[in-house]
């Protein structure tokens, strides 16, 4: 473990036994925390894209913290309701992204054991392979290769085993998101080795019987998160308006139900902003969320197309899970500064 690693882990462990945590929170916890994850699998299953897997216990885990720490698992209608509601009961929402098939299989049940609400925001390019799904063409060459060339970039990263496969995924990964250039190089390495990433996608996508017998389920909510997981705010101002736009009727066609709530595909500041906001209200959402950390406070009333979430992944603990709703990660995201995360 680099000795970076080892500090992260180790700052939500102090942050909560020093009380630290419990300081911060007086300022950043706000009335609740929106949560968010992906795909859902087998405890013994190996991705190289682990970080995007949350293993079926850890799940459990996680709903067990939160409703021996007293907070409602509440539906994101009913949160957004409880906004600036006079209520002292925090609340989470559990959030999936992109339509793995997984959420049916693997999350449905545990919901169900812990009658928690959720919601599955579904890239409708994810059922029918017309996706831009990189990050599982990635996730494959990794797997398959000992060794990841990027030779335009002069990198080579060692995948000879489980651990450096994670790890190879986990820096790539960060190099796009910090700079999407490097994007197109990836792209090409995955192609060279004939990996079909929408082929992948429709793999592991809910099929639309599946999404019909999910959004029949009482505690589910469906939600729109584009067709092909395409960075927004990249996008011409049309093609954005299309993404949101085109993914709702589809979704609304398949299932019969209104579509109300949005995900930014990737969510960060790089790929949605103030612009994606405000198509996002006028294609008539009710909301729509990041991926930027923080809590849900009253003023985000005024910012329901730019609510934060927090992830959630096979490493929380209880520390890190109070650190979460506590607001930890938002004080230091945003170096002690404005609480209410918004675009």
């Amino acid at each position: 473990m680099s000795a970076r690693s080892l500090l992260k882990g180790m700052a939500p462990v102090a942050a909560r036994y020093t009380g630290a945590s419990s300081v911060i929170a007086r300022r950043y916890r706000g009335r609740g925390t929106i949560f968010m994850l992906h795909s859902v699998v087998d405890d013994a299953a190996f991705y190289p894209d682990r970080t995007l897997r949350c293993p079926v216990s850890s799940l459990e885990r996680i709903l067990r913290w939160l409703r021996a720490n007293k907070i409602d698992i509440i539906s994101l209608d009913d949160a957004i309701d409880r906004i600036d509601a006079p209520s002292t009961a925090r609340f989470a929402v559990l959030t999936f992204d992109d339509g793995y098939a997984d959420a049916l299989t693997h999350a449905l049940p545990l919901m169900e054991r812990f009658r928690a609400p959720f919601v599955v925001y579904v890239t409708t390019g994810m059922m029918t392979g017309n996706i831009d799904a990189w990050w599982l063409g990635l996730a494959e060459l990794i797997r398959r290769q000992d060794m990841v060339e990027l030779s335009d970039l002069g990198l080579q990263f060692d995948c000879r085993d489980e651990a450096r496969k994670v790890n190879t995924f986990v820096d790539i990964e960060r190099m796009i998101h910090t700079d999407y250039s490097v994007l197109q190089h990836v792209k090409a390495a995955v192609a060279s080795q004939g990996i079909d990433c929408g082929g992948l996608a429709k793999r592991e996508a809910m099929t639309v019987e599946d999404l019909r017998q999910l959004a029949a389920h009482p505690l589910a909510t469906v939600g729109a998160h584009g067709c092909t997981h395409a960075n927004l705010a990249m996008a011409s101002a049309s093609a954005a308006r299309w993404e949101m736009e085109e993914s709702r009727r589809l979704l609304e066609d398949a299932v019969q139900k209104p579509i109300l709530h949005f995900a930014y595909p990737f969510g960060n500041a790089r790929a949605c902003g103030p612009r994606e906001a405000e198509l996002a209200r006028a294609s008539g959402y009710r909301s729509a969320v990041t991926t930027r950390s923080g809590s849900i406070f009253p003023q985000h009333r005024d910012h329901l197309h730019a609510l934060p979430r927090e992830a959630l992944s096979r490493l929380d603990t209880s520390s890190t899970l109070r650190c979460k709703v506590d607001g930890f990660y938002r004080a230091g995201h945003s170096r002690l500064g404005d609480p209410v995360a918004a675009m």
